[in-house]
């Protein structure tokens, strides 16, 4: 795999490009989303942000819309950045189990092997592991990094307790999915890089009986290639806009 910083387009993001935008506003003016999941919040200015602003262009019926972030402090700003969104609940915790991530990434072939995958980005080419170890650990942003027990870290899980404490602190996806899987919500995975596919096999196996509509980011990345191979070889899949070059996809599921 390449160095996903030496990607072309590494620094354009999905959220600002027009085609994206466009596409968010023909699918929230022709067709009646109520439920929004988001995976990587970030912090919140990204996708979450154009999201909110085209359900709300689009005169949008939303009742629920959750992002989930597993970086504290990103949490923290998105929070903060979000808040004029009363239908956005920002959520801090993982969303996969941590066992099932952390096993997954020690697994992964992709992961561990990514010579083998020549054409595909990936964030770290010298120990990727390690590095999405420590992203699903909260790290990405070295906030987390403080020592049990420190006034910081213990400040920090009482915020988060209180501010989070309908949610859990893990496995949030499934968690999410089987409060709206009969809702058609529309699930827009792009969390951590590591495990991106097994993001996307979660969402597969609880909603496999299920209409809902799909926005994967990072397509040429190991977050999604894997994902967009799946998503193009399901005839139960429609992919309603992509753009391959800036490495997304809007699509929809039927079940029937």
């Amino acid at each position: 795999m390449k160095k996903y910083t030496d990607y072309k387009n590494a620094s354009i993001s999905m959220s600002s490009e027009s085609y994206f935008i466009n596409a968010l506003d023909s699918l929230f003016k022709n067709n009646n989303i109520e439920y929004v999941l988001e995976s990587g919040t970030f912090n919140g200015l990204g996708s979450t942000t154009t999201l909110a602003k085209s359900l709300i262009k689009n005169k949008s019926n939303i009742k629920e819309f959750f992002t989930i972030e597993i970086d504290k402090k990103y949490n923290k700003l998105a929070k903060k950045n979000l808040q004029s969104f009363s239908f956005i609940t920002p959520i801090c915790g993982l969303s996969v189990s941590f066992d099932a991530a952390k096993q997954f990434i020690e697994t992964d072939e992709a992961i561990n092997f990514h010579e083998k995958f020549p054409d595909i980005y990936i964030d770290d080419i010298i120990d990727p592991k390690a590095f999405y170890l420590n992203e699903i650990n909260g790290n990405l942003s070295g906030f987390n990094k403080q020592k049990k027990g420190s006034w910081l870290t213990n400040i920090t899980n009482l915020f988060l307790k209180k501010n989070n404490n309908a949610f859990p602190q893990e496995n949030l996806l499934e968690f999410l999915l089987l409060k709206v899987k009969n809702k058609t919500p529309l699930i827009l995975l792009d969390s951590a890089g590591g495990i991106g596919y097994l993001e996307f096999k979660k969402t597969m196996e609880i909603m496999h009986s299920f209409d809902f509509y799909l926005i994967l980011d990072d397509v040429h990345h190991l977050k999604h290639f894997r994902s967009y191979w799946d998503v193009k070889q399901n005839s139960k899949f429609t992919i309603l806009s992509e753009n391959i070059e800036h490495g997304w996809i809007l699509a929809k599921y039927s079940h029937q």
